[in-house]
């Protein structure tokens, strides 16, 4: 006889509740925690998708297609409890790897996202059996305005918390005022900037109010500027010299941007030239970005991009073959640039050795590119005169004489670590001395002060 109310085929509640038993892996066995350590560590973090991807139902699905006996852990285990527990277990790792470590360098810099949220980072980097490996030691929100005092406190919270006291040999930051000033609390250096026209800034509102503060004296190490930064500076100062050229880059930049803005012509631009084709664009504070965005161009199927362009009322930025002339030129006047920001900017190898050879090579190249038939001079006089007065402390050290005057006083270039370190790498030792534009003597005298033979 059936119960009142339940028709024929129609299921009872307990029909519902499955027994699990002997179906699922124990929590505690190796194949569970293999698994969830996989999913947590490979694409949660390596693959950078979010936590919540664990509650998704297509994904426990896909899981259990995989493996009917595994039962991934939900968002609120992973993120409460798997990552703490992954975090320590990284942190006491690289406390006990760096206590064996004597002398350790850090990078550190400010980074703000497109939310305006501000972020410091510090990257520890030493030598372990003889090859070079660098540690992030903090990635941490940095609240309220960026003043020299705040970054040089951070900063020092940052080592004393991870024991590197006495074992810090240098900092390496760009040439925002900020960090410089950061640098000279630290380091008991005094006033590394001042207000004015020469004042080294990324962003003019980092400046801050001049303010008495007590020194800290906190580190026995050398404050270095970043080679790339300061590269970047003597590049914006020759592109600010090509007057001629503004109106010429200003196209391609344009031309960029209708790509990159306007979908009813990126749609007849593909059409015509492919989907490969496309122009990058720039980005301010990158400027080999620029140097890529010329190269494509240069590159095009000219009268196909004329076209294009002539077709869909944009004859502005048609160009022509003194144009393209032009942009060949400036090509060849920065592509030594681009490649000497491209060297210096491994996170994976040493970079501190090449920038001797980098700067005379540099200084060789522009001095070739002096034509006064050029029209380009102007620009290649500016970036000379730049490379010389930036890196006035270094072409001191190499005793090249210069009848450029440096005011750009916020740049640390003086430290004989950048004699030292290409002599002691096999890719250059000496081999750089060949483009030292003293005489032999001259070269002797300086490989001697470095080697003392």
């Amino acid at each position: 006889m059936m119960k009142p109310g339940l028709g024929h085929g129609q299921a009872t509640l307990t029909s519902f509740v499955v027994s699990n038993a002997g179906t699922r892996y124990e929590p505690t066995s190796l194949r569970q925690r293999t698994l969830t350590m996989s999913v947590v560590n490979k694409l949660i973090i390596q693959c950078a998708l979010p936590i919540s991807l664990v509650d998704h139902p297509c994904f426990r699905s896909c899981l259990a297609d995989f493996d009917p006996k595994y039962l991934p852990p939900c968002r609120q285990t992973v993120a409460n409890t798997i990552l703490p527990q992954m975090l320590q277990a990284k942190q006491n790792e690289l406390a006990s790897f760096l206590s064996k470590c004597d002398n350790i360098s850090l990078t550190t810099d400010i980074w703000t996202d497109r939310r305006m949220h501000s972020f410091l980072g510090v990257t520890a980097h030493t030598f372990s059996d003889g090859k070079p490996c660098a540690h992030l030691l903090a990635f941490q929100v940095f609240s309220g305005s960026h003043t020299g005092q705040k970054i040089a406190d951070a900063v020092e919270s940052v080592v004393t918390q991870n024991n590197l006291s006495g074992k810090v040999r240098c900092i390496v930051t760009d040439n925002a005022s900020n960090m410089m000033k950061a640098m000279s609390v630290m380091f008991d250096i005094g006033e590394a900037v001042s207000v004015g026209n020469d004042v080294e800034v990324d962003d003019p509102s980092l400046w801050e109010d001049d303010c008495e503060n007590d020194l800290l004296n906190a580190f026995e190490c050398e404050h270095i500027s970043c080679f790339a930064h300061s590269l970047q500076l003597v590049v914006r100062d020759g592109l600010a010299a090509m007057t001629m050229a503004r109106l010429l880059l200003g196209k391609t930049c344009k031309l960029s941007n209708l790509i990159h803005q306007s979908s009813l012509f990126r749609g007849v631009y593909e059409a015509a030239m492919g989907r490969g084709k496309i122009i990058p664009s720039a980005n301010a504070t990158r400027w080999n970005s620029l140097y890529c965005q010329l190269k494509v161009v240069v590159e095009l199927d000219q009268s196909t991009v004329n076209t294009v362009l002539r077709q869909n009322n944009h004859e502005n930025l048609v160009l022509s073959t003194r144009d393209l002339t032009q942009l060949k030129e400036i090509i060849t006047l920065l592509e030594p640039f681009s490649e000497a920001t491209l060297m210096t900017q491994g996170d994976k190898t040493v970079t501190i050795s090449c920038v001797v050879p980098i700067l005379l090579s540099l200084r060789k190249h522009l001095l070739g590119c002096l034509e006064p038939s050029s029209s380009l001079t102007v620009a290649a006089t500016t970036l000379s005169q730049s490379l010389h007065s930036r890196f006035a402390g270094l072409f001191s050290l190499l005793g090249i004489p210069s009848d450029v005057s440096s005011h750009f006083n916020t740049l640390q270039y003086s430290s004989n670590i950048f004699l030292m370190t290409p002599a002691l790498d096999p890719e250059y030792a000496f081999n750089w001395l060949q483009d030292h534009p003293g005489s032999s003597e001259d070269r002797d005298a300086l490989r001697f002060k470095i080697s003392g033979v």
